[in-house]
This record gives structure tokens, C-alpha cells and sequence, in this order.
């Protein structure tokens, strides 16, 4: 079984000449903090990681463009103890990140730490889904990294795309507060918390509880992430499959990894952002950091699906693209709307603490049952393309 990308010299050269591109903006991130760190005060580990990855992302355009420009040899991402490695070097890292003085993980040297241990547990991760997947049916490096080009990129768009969905998501949401009982003076309210902000930031906990209570808030949250986010970025992660199966048309197995290792691009991105949140306090660093292994989980399962919608597409079954992307869009859905549950959960527990907790719990259970099922759909996937390509192998 082969696994090359065919396309044509100018594609790739294109390709190298943009991996120039994003080495450049990247270097520019990595240094802008150094150059002005009164500038970028509280946000320099972040925009420093957005570097490393653009950095990481350009080499890997070059080394894709370079190769396929000179036809040369294709190796598949496959290794019986790659994923030992990834993790003992995560467990290293970690623990080196862990025992940084905490006033000193906002600062520039903490940024290749961050970076890392957002990046290496998704290599943990695809590396045992390719063990799954066999010799014969692991991608080549080229495809991988491909893919994983195409996920990271894709936020490019993906980001503009949210911000006016969640405009539109608190459009709805004020209208819905409008035609509650005292759905005005609610408006009002917040407008003149919102312009009391401007002057004094908040510095109490429980004043942004209290914006998150609001229905209004709940709403446009809800709509935005649980609605909004997860049909734009499921579209938008795989789309470079759809790009290169003008030339290349993988089989089952193939796209599915392909499509996950789109996933881990889009999360690599996502998390050193969001990842970046428990900053400041070890302990926060490394539950956020947790949490977005569990995340990279599920944007490899839900961008695989994807992926493997766009195998069954090429071969004609073209209802299967649309149903996986639906159930893709299902699957990150609930698991963003836990995360509004949490917030609502926390912010109800100041005004009614069984409320509170109730909706909390909710989102807890919720939260570890759909955990449990995208772990097992990554390992049972790539068991089950496996052996039904080894039948069609057997029997043809």
C-alpha cells in the first residue's frame, strides 16, 4: 500500500515558498515580546507559543515543499516506541514546567515550556492511533504534517469567522432577554456594568460571576460555542483534504489519520492560547494544560471523522461527508456546552448554591461520560478500518 502525496511542482513550491512566510511572521511573534515587553505584559507567553508554532509550521511547509518538489522518498509516521518518547519527554517537561516559580511562568524563558507540553501529548496521542492503524495502513510523514498544516492554518480563518458568529449569537440573545419579564431593565443593567468596566476594570471575583448569571451572557455563550464554533471549525480543520484529493485520494484508513492529524494542527493552535489561562499558579498551569490534552483528543477524533467522510466521498458515497461532518459538529458541541454548564454552574452557586451545583454535576457527568467515548472511538476506529481494508486486501 502506498501513501504519497501527487501533486503538481508549482503546488509545492508554493508550499516552500509559504513555510518562508510563516518561519518569518513567526520569528516576528517570537521577538516582538522581547523587543516590547511593556507591550505585551501578561500575554508574552502567548503570543511567544502563536511564534513557535507559526516557526513550526513554516519548517514544516519547507521540509513538505522541498521533498515533494524533489520527488523524494516517502516515510510513513509509524515507530513502536515514538510515543514513548513523546511522553517521557511531556512527563519531563512537565515536571520542569510544575516546579517553575510561579511569578516567573508569565515570563519569555516559559514559553518553550508551555509550547511543548501543548504539542507533545498530541504527538503521544496520534502516535498510538497510528500503532492502531498498522504499518500498512499509518500515513506518510508528508500527509501527516500536510495535515497538520492544514488544521493550524485553518484557525486563520476560523477565528474572524466566530467573532461575527458571536455577534449574531448576542444579537439573538438580546432578543430573547427583551421579551422576558424584565428583560429591559437586564439589558440596561449590563450596558452600564459593560461602561463602568471601561473606567475600572474588575478586580472581584464575584462581579464577573455575576456577568456570567446574566441570561444574556448564557445565551450568546451558548450559541457561540456550542452552535457557532464547533460547525466553523470542523468545516474549516479538514478542508485541505478536500484540497489535495484533487490529485490524491486516500483510502479509509489514510484519511481517517489524515483527518486527525488535521485536528492536532487546529489544537496545537487553539491550545497555547487557551492553555496559557492557568498561568501564574502552578497547579492551574498544569489542570489547563490537562485539559488540553483531552481537548486534542477531541478535535483528532472529530476532524478523523471528517477526514473519513472525505474518504467514503471519493468513493462515491457522498451522503457520508455531510453525516460525519453532522456528528463531528454533535460530538464538539456537547463538549463545548459543558463548558458553558461549568461557568453558569459557578456563577448560579452565588445566588443558589444547590442550583449550582446541580448544573455543575450535570456537566461534570456529561463531561466524563463524552471523555470516555472519544477515547475509545480513537482506539476502535482505526481497529475497525484496519481490518475491514485487510479483508478487502484479502479477498481481492
Amino acid at each position: 500500500m502506498t501513501d504519497d502525496v501527487h501533486c503538481p511542482q508549482w503546488l509545492w513550491a508554493l508550499g516552500g515558498l509559504a513555510g518562508i512566510g510563516f518561519i518569518a511572521l513567526g520569528g516576528l511573534l517570537v521577538l516582538l515580546p522581547l523587543m516590547m515587553p511593556a507591550v505585551f505584559e501578561g500575554v508574552v507567553v502567548a503570543v511567544a507559543g502563536y511564534g513557535l508554532i507559526s516557526v513550526t509550521v513554516g519548517l514544516c511547509l519547507c521540509e513538505v515543499g522541498l521533498r515533494g518538489w524533489q520527488k523524494g522518498s516517502v516515510r510513513r509516521f509509524y515507530s513502536k516506541w515514538a510515543w514513548g518518547v513523546f511522553l517521557v519527554l511531556s512527563l519531563i517537561i512537565g515536571a520542569i514546567g510544575v516546579s517553575f516559580p510561579a511569578e516567573r511562568q508569565s515570563g519569555f524563558l516559559f514559553a518553550p515550556i508551555h509550547f511543548a507540553l501543548i504539542t507533545l501529548p498530541g504527538l503521544v496521542l496520534f502516535s498510538l492511533v497510528s500503532l492502531l492503524a498498522g504499518s500498512d495502513g499509518a500515513i506518510s510523514v508528508r500527509r501527516m504534517l500536510l495535515g497538520v498544516i492544514g488544521g493550524a492554518s485553518s484557525i486563520i480563518v476560523a477565528v474572524p469567522v466566530e467573532l461575527v458568529g458571536m455577534m449574531l449569537s448576542s444579537l439573538v440573545g438580546v432578543a430573547f432577554t427583551v421579551l422576558t419579564p424584565g428583560g429591559e431593565a437586564e439589558i440596561e443593567r449590563m450596558m452600564q456594568m459593560m461602561m463602568r468596566w471601561v473606567e475600572t476594570p474588575p478586580s472581584d471575583e464575584s462581579q464577573i460571576m455575576g456577568l456570567l448569571a446574566s441570561p444574556l451572557v448564557l445565551i450568546t455563550l451558548g450559541l457561540t460555542l456550542a452552535v457557532i464554533t464547533p460547525m466553523v471549525e470542523e468545516f474549516g480543520k479538514t478542508l485541505v483534504m478536500g484540497f489535495l484529493g484533487i490529485w490524491s485520494r486516500p483510502s479509509l484508513l489514510p484519511s481517517f489519520l489524515m483527518g486527525a492529524a488535521c485536528g492536532l494542527g487546529f489544537a496545537w493552535f487553539e491550545g497555547v492560547g487557551s492553555g496559557a489561562l492557568g498561568l501564574g499558579t502552578s497547579p492551574a498551569w498544569g489542570i489547563s494544560v490537562s485539559m488540553r490534552f483531552l481537548a486534542t483528543a477531541m478535535h483528532a477524533l472529530t476532524s478523523g471523522m471528517v477526514g473519513l467522510g472525505w474518504g467514503w466521498f471519493w468513493r462515491r458515497r457522498r451522503w457520508a461527508l455531510p453525516l460525519c461532518y453532522a456528528l463531528s459538529v454533535l460530538i464538539h458541541g456537547v463538549w463545548n456546552l459543558n463548558v458553558v454548564l461549568s461557568l453558569a454552574g459557578a456563577a448560579l452557586s452565588a445566588t443558589s448554591e444547590v442550583v449550582g451545583r446541580v448544573v455543575i454535576i450535570a456537566g461534570v457527568s456529561v463531561q466524563v461520560a463524552l471523555t470516555g467515548m472519544v477515547l475509545v472511538a480513537l482506539v476502535s476506529i482505526p481497529l475497525v478500518l484496519r481490518r475491514r481494508e485487510g479483508a478487502g486486501l484479502a479477498t481481492s
